[in-house]
């Protein structure tokens, strides 16, 4: 598997651990806990992968879909360290679509438009 590959595979493992991310932000607890967990190694893995390639590394579409994971993440900073920590729900949404989008340009630049996810749906 060639590196674009991996990293489009990598984006998409995110994007679905953001999915449940979301889904389960206005709960407490270890579940919550757990998706947010799973979110940061995705997030992590696909942040190395990025530097494997410095050309893909610097691509704009690569650097925006990495900016707008750090910023969805950023609404759970309040659980790291405590498992009933409050989440904003309202700004989880408003910053969930952003990422869906930098992805899809991302896929594009990177010649995987068959990758593409349809961002209503998602």
């Amino acid at each position: 598997m060639e590196v674009k590959e991996t990293l489009v595979q990598q984006g998409k493992n995110v994007l679905n651990s953001m999915k449940d991310l979301k889904r389960l932000a206005h709960k407490e607890g270890r579940d919550r806990f757990d998706s947010f967990e799973r979110f940061n190694a995705n997030k992590h893995s696909f942040q190395v992968y990025s530097k494997i390639d410095a050309a893909v590394a610097q691509m704009d579409e690569t650097q925006r879909f990495l900016q707008y994971m750090q910023n969805f993440g950023e609404c759970f900073d309040s659980i790291r360290y405590d498992f009933e920590g409050e989440v904003d729900e309202l700004l989880v949404e408003q910053r969930y679509l952003p990422v869906l989008e930098a992805y899809n340009e991302m896929v594009i630049g990177l010649d995987f438009e068959k990758e593409i996810i349809n961002v209503k749906r998602f």
